[in-house]
């Protein structure tokens, strides 16, 4: 989950809100104490202002009040209700005796949205002076903040509405490994991941053409081969009783099984089909492969120490057939040795090393052939790495002392099952 995309662009969005609306407080607040500062100022100059008026008459005051630029109003109860205090503190750089009146609530320094107030409540008669627009404060902060605010929003929704298919795409690719079937995405979308989606629509539309097409090639190749197997058998009641007649049998009894095994392992490899998990004897799987092989005792040595392996027993008849088989093959003396060591199975043969180029898992490609090397393996270590990939086995390879050296290690998460 750390490792979203949508998680981290998610993140990168919050940092930055987060930082934003930090940024913006410390803006409000300097703000904030530059308009005191700037209350301060004019609250003093008003009050300078007062104390020259005072000598004179009310209504020559009223007019003088007004000539230096201030407004005289009646100290309406309602009024003042509306009214706050303008200054947190009492400015340390008033004279003392405008400290005192403050004090003793003889001047009161109020404001409201707009204008700053100075109101004598013990004059006569009590006297609101005002002077219009000081206390105005400029919106522009506020305003580039939500406008900051909504822009990065909209960012970060246009953001995720653009990743949005990447969810679909994976989900997709999600239930086209567990059960096969693909969702096409068909985005109208124009950019990268749009062409990502269409791209992968595309690929998955041939892929399902070529499975179908191997499918039905599959089954064509099978039908082909059991028609000539049944025609076989149809005329052996027609033959006598004759040693050819019990090898015939036999031969194509193993061709009819070699057919079904193919089938089986096709459906295992390509995943059409789930692996038949038993509990089986090495022992056993070994006598079934030297049967399809026609194989005698004396071309196979083994030692096994009875270890059971829990796999699909008919299709593992066909990786130890393959394995025995390409080792007799290509073995310098024409001999496989099959040693097992509890869960791990191991097929030596002697021979001279592989070219440098040549690697396990380039031997496993199928059809793959080496034309200078005498050891290529065709489409045998392909069946064979397909299932033991469909069985979560394990498969390696080394050269040790003038032998190749094949090692299954056949342990699954389902071992403990049986």
């Amino acid at each position: 989950m750390a490792q979203s995309i949508f998680l981290r662009i998610t993140l990168f969005f919050l940092v930055t809100f987060t930082a934003m609306g930090i940024g913006f407080y410390t803006l409000h607040e300097k703000l904030t104490q530059d308009q005191e500062h700037r209350l301060e100022i004019e609250a003093g100059n008003l009050l300078l202002v007062l104390r020259k008026s005072v000598p004179l008459a009310p209504p020559l005051r009223r007019s003088y009040l007004q000539v230096q630029g201030y407004s005289v109003a009646e100290p309406h109860p309602d009024l003042l209700k509306t009214l706050q205090n303008a200054l947190k503190t009492t400015p340390k750089n008033y004279p003392e005796e405008i400290k005192d009146s403050l004090k003793e609530g003889r001047i009161q320094i109020l404001k409201d949205t707009n204008h700053l107030y100075v109101y004598l409540p013990k004059a006569t008669p009590p006297l609101l002076v005002i002077k219009t627009d000081a206390a105005q404060q400029s919106l522009w902060p506020e305003i580039l903040f939500i406008t900051l605010m909504v822009a990065l929003l909209l960012l970060y929704w246009l953001i995720i509405k653009t990743l949005f298919p990447l969810k679909r795409l994976i989900n997709a690719i999600t239930h086209y490994g567990k059960d096969g079937s693909y969702t096409p995405i068909n985005s109208l979308q124009k950019d990268e991941i749009a062409l990502v989606a269409n791209a992968l629509d595309s690929a998955m539309h041939k892929n399902q053409t070529l499975i179908e097409a191997r499918s039905l090639f599959i089954r064509n190749i099978m039908h082909e081969l059991k028609t000539p197997i049944t025609v076989g058998k149809l005329s052996l009641p027609f033959l006598k009783n004759t040693e050819e007649k019990s090898i015939l049998e036999r031969a194509f009894f193993r061709m009819e099984h070699l057919i079904a095994e193919l089938v089986r392992v096709e459906q295992i490899t390509s995943g059409a089909l789930a692996p038949n998990l038993k509990s089986c004897d090495p022992k056993l799987l070994l006598e079934k492969a030297k049967g399809l092989l026609f194989l005698k005792d004396n071309v196979i040595e083994t030692v096994l120490d009875g270890t059971l392996i829990y796999a699909d027993c008919d299709v593992f008849v066909t990786v130890f057939k393959n394995l025995i088989d390409n080792a007799i093959k290509y073995s310098s003396d024409g001999k496989v040795r099959i040693v097992q060591m509890g869960e791990h199975l191991f097929f030596y043969n002697k021979g001279e090393p592989w070219p440098r180029e040549c690697t396990l898992d380039s031997l496993s490609e199928p059809f793959f052939h080496h034309h200078e090397n005498p050891h290529s393996f065709g489409l045998g270590l392909y069946i064979v790495k397909s299932i033991l990939e469909s069985h979560n086995f394990s498969f390696f390879y080394r050269y040790v002392q003038g032998e190749h050296c094949f090692e299954l290690v056949c342990r699954n998460s389902l071992a403990t099952l049986d």
